[in-house]
């Protein structure tokens, strides 16, 4: 017979279940651990494997489980239905530079005109870590269907139609990141490709960085800005900061986007390469802040300003500011352009003009020109065709800039 304490101790446990479950205190049973799924094929460095393929696990999976791909070649086209970690061979190592061994690398290549990685039905929350993505006819990896919070981060990306064609219309707490990828050697699977990282689709993509990637040989541009061309939903939230491109035809193509930081990236090009403008600012992009970025060589302008898309408007509010630019056919030319300041530039050396104002340009504000340095130019260190009634002429206003070769005569000291 049970002891009169026990049965007391019962019922006072049960007593208090009931309470607390009344009450709402009840303590939840844990929640399931998140699985970590291991594919490859079984050796030394891949012990005990599940799966063979990546889209095996993914089927799989649980969403926020983690899938780690051991090094190897996996000829496969992975859709990716369900929010999931995916983590390389290569995991938290920096892409930009080494990693020359293929042996140790996971390399996804996927059958003719399919791409490696695709994020399907507005999944978000995905992060692509440590990877090779190579030699896909269509990209390299597609978040275009709606999703948002993606990390893309230590991949090599080379020799597919576009590296990333990138959507994410995300918010101040979905925000994504793109950092320490290479893509090089020639994304440029060709028609419609040849662009590292376009954000394209039916929605604007916000909230995103662009930073800390190498960038190389693209016949397009390494990032295009692109989204929704009507205009009706421009990017927000955008930085593009701290990335490297060598060899490019053009780095950027900045067009319908709100807000935009572009600061301390290092564009180099060789000069016997085709002609292309190191940074493309287009229509729709408003407020605008490019800053302290190193332009060196190439044939083309440095950084180019106007408005080709269609019957969008010009922008407005730009702001260039403390950009280094050397060696370029034009430093900075304006072709198009509602309001804007250029200020603290640097130009040096250019085979044509150091700051070229073209006569299409119609400000509703006057463009605003102070204490920009240039140089050694060809032909004209400031030229500006516009007439109006801003400094000496001009529709713009000139201020304690240094350019011994200046037409009209005064717009420089």
């Amino acid at each position: 017979m049970a002891s009169t304490r026990s049965i007391v101790k019962s019922l006072l446990s049960t007593g208090m279940a009931v309470l607390l479950w009344a009450t709402g205190l009840a303590v939840s049973p844990p929640a399931a651990a998140l699985a970590v799924i291991v594919v490859g094929a079984p050796s030394a460095t891949c012990q005990n494997p599940q799966h063979a393929t990546i889209q095996a696990a993914v089927d799989a999976a649980s969403a926020g489980d983690t899938i780690r791909v051991c090094a190897g070649t996996y000829n496969e086209a992975v859709a990716v239905d369900k929010p999931l970690v995916f983590r390389g061979a290569q995991a938290g190592v920096d892409a930009r530079f080494g990693r020359t061994n293929a042996a140790q690398e996971s390399i996804v290549q996927p059958p003719a005109g399919s791409t490696g990685f695709t994020v399907t039905g507005g999944v978000s929350g995905v992060t692509i870590d440590g990877f090779t993505v190579r030699n896909s006819t269509a990209d390299g990896i597609d978040t275009l269907s709606g999703g948002s919070g993606f990390t893309i981060v230590n991949n090599i990306i080379t020799g597919n139609r576009i590296g990333i064609n990138f959507r994410s219309p995300g918010t101040s707490s979905s925000r994504s990141v793109i950092r320490q990828n290479r893509l090089v050697d020639n994304n440029n699977s060709l028609p419609q490709g040849g662009t590292g990282i376009f954000l394209g689709g039916g929605q604007g993509t916000n909230f995103t960085s662009i930073t800390q990637n190498r960038f190389s040989g693209h016949v397009n541009a390494d990032v295009n800005t692109q989204g929704v061309l009507d205009g009706s939903d421009p990017a927000e939230e955008l930085s593009i900061t701290d990335n490297a491109s060598v060899d490019s035809s053009t780095f950027l193509v900045l067009v319908n986007a709100d807000g935009p930081a572009v600061t301390s990236n290092q564009i180099t090009k060789n000069s016997a390469l085709p002609s292309g403008s190191a940074m493309l600012v287009d229509s729709e992009t408003d407020h605008a802040q490019i800053q302290r970025n190193i332009i060196t060589g190439g044939a083309g302008t440095g950084i180019n300003v106007t408005a080709q898309f269609g019957s969008l408007d010009p922008s407005t509010s730009l702001n260039v500011t403390g950009n280094v630019i050397t060696s370029r056919t034009n430093g900075v030319s304006i072709s198009e352009l509602d309001s804007g300041t250029f200020s603290g530039n640097v130009i040096r050396s250019s085979s044509n003009n150091g700051i070229q104002v073209n006569s299409s340009v119609t400000p509703i504000i006057p463009l605003v020109f102070n204490g920009n340095v240039a140089t050694g130019s060809t032909v004209w260190d400031a030229n500006d065709d516009t007439s109006g009634s801003g400094t000496v002429g001009t529709a713009n206003t000139w201020t304690g800039n240094v350019c011994p070769k200046d037409d009209p005569n005064g717009i420089c000291v």
